[in-house]
């Protein structure tokens, strides 16, 4: 049975989780903040300067070709966009670099891009036509197949290349590293805007550093840690929302049954948190390793309400190694962090991510003003919660 509602909440990773999902996600990588305050507003800070080209690099600039006006789904205040982007790979490449722009700041809560192989352009052409405007609506995954392997698979496998969160500077892969790109594949970029912070126009660009098959770099890809969100109202607080179903239920109105299947799943594979002893601020999950394979980075995501994340591998044992410790999360602050000694890793090993919430700050921060009180589960929207943890991983 146990193995049965893995298998479940796995088919629900596919079809819902991007990083927030979040997302296989390769965080635009800068050294982790030392200040844990939750200011939640608007990160200001400097860009850093551009690193210089390496030898054989070369850039490209693209991104979304029209102006998109974002727009709610049913009660929802969050707007999931996915664009085509082509940037012209004519061979066989890696991609070293991402530069994100986002066209407008106060509403684009992240950009996730994803490959998209040449052989499923056309469908994914065909899902933009379906659509006014420029792109189509995809809560969750991007909506189409963006593999041989369909939808879902592609998804499970993370093929995501890079993402851009509040905090996030330029990405640049360490020498001898790099996210394969095939010939004639193009990229489908999942913007996630909130409305809260209105109505506006966006035009979200990006520059990719290329280097071709011939450099020879270690390929990287994604693996995608989860835990589920099972945080009762505060003492004192009712509301109709207060009451599980109901939250879920919001959940699937707002994006999906997707999500309900996503959170119930997650509640079966995990618990239902504190230490499997009921809801509570903090979740943890264990997820096997299938594969083996060296991690080079890891990223954390949560929403306004995530304190701290913790990645440990074998833990609880004589092998037990920390991957990725977060012990003051800020969601302006979102960064990942390059291992200095990457970690091997082989099956029969275990991967274990635990997450932290502070439930009390939807009293505290802007955002959550004229929200009702409400159950907080796994949601795409900017005010539910998430518990995402993203490896990037090489082969050995």
């Amino acid at each position: 049975m146990r193995r049965k509602n893995r298998l479940l909440v796995e088919t629900a990773i596919g079809l819902s989780v991007t990083l927030g999902l979040v997302g296989a996600i390769l965080f635009a990588f800068v050294p982790p903040t030392t200040n844990g305050a939750h200011a939640h507003q608007l990160s200001t800070r400097a860009q850093k300067a551009a690193m210089p080209l390496r030898p054989g690099e070369t850039v490209i600039a693209t991104g979304m070709k029209a102006p998109y006006t974002p727009k709610s789904r049913n009660t929802a205040l969050d707007d999931y966009r996915c664009f085509i982007v082509d940037p012209g790979i004519t061979q066989d490449s890696f991609l070293t670099g991402v530069k994100f722009a986002p066209g407008n700041l106060k509403n684009v809560h992240h950009i996730i891009l994803f490959q998209l192989d040449a052989a499923m352009v056309a469908g994914a052409q065909a899902k933009d036509a379906t659509e006014k405007g420029p792109g189509w609506q995809c809560f969750g995954g991007p909506g189409v197949a963006t593999t041989a392997q369909g939808s879902a698979a592609s998804l499970v496998g993370a093929p995501w290349l890079a993402a851009w969160a509040p905090g996030g500077d330029e990405h640049i892969v360490p020498d001898g590293l790099g996210v394969p790109i095939t010939a004639g594949a193009q990229m489908i970029m999942q913007v996630h805007y909130n409305l809260r912070a209105g109505k506006t126009p966006d035009v979200s660009k990006l520059e990719l550093r290329t280097m071709p098959a011939t450099a020879n770099l270690k390929p990287l890809s994604t693996r995608l840690l989860v835990s589920s969100v099972e945080i009762p109202c505060q003492p004192g607080e009712v509301g109709p929302l207060c009451d599980r179903t109901a939250a879920v239920n919001d959940v699937a109105k707002r994006f999906g049954q997707e999500s309900r299947l996503f959170a119930e799943g997650l509640q079966l594979i995990c618990g239902t948190q504190a230490a499997n002893g009921g809801p509570g601020t903090t979740s943890t999950c264990d997820w096997p390793v299938m594969q083996s394979g060296v991690i080079y980075a890891a990223a954390p995501h949560m929403h306004q309400l995530g304190s701290a994340m913790k990645i440990t591998l074998n833990p609880g044992t004589a092998r037990e190694q920390t991957v990725l410790d977060v012990p003051l999360y800020d969601f302006d602050r979102q960064s990942a962090q390059w291992l200095a000694n990457p970690v091997k890793v082989a099956p029969g090993d275990r991967f274990r991510i635990t997450c932290s919430w502070r439930p009390e700050l939807r009293k505290m921060l802007p955002i959550f003003k004229g929200t009702e009180p409400r159950y907080v589960v796994w949601g795409e929207g900017t005010t539910d919660e998430m518990c995402l943890g993203v490896l990037s991983v090489g082969r050995n």
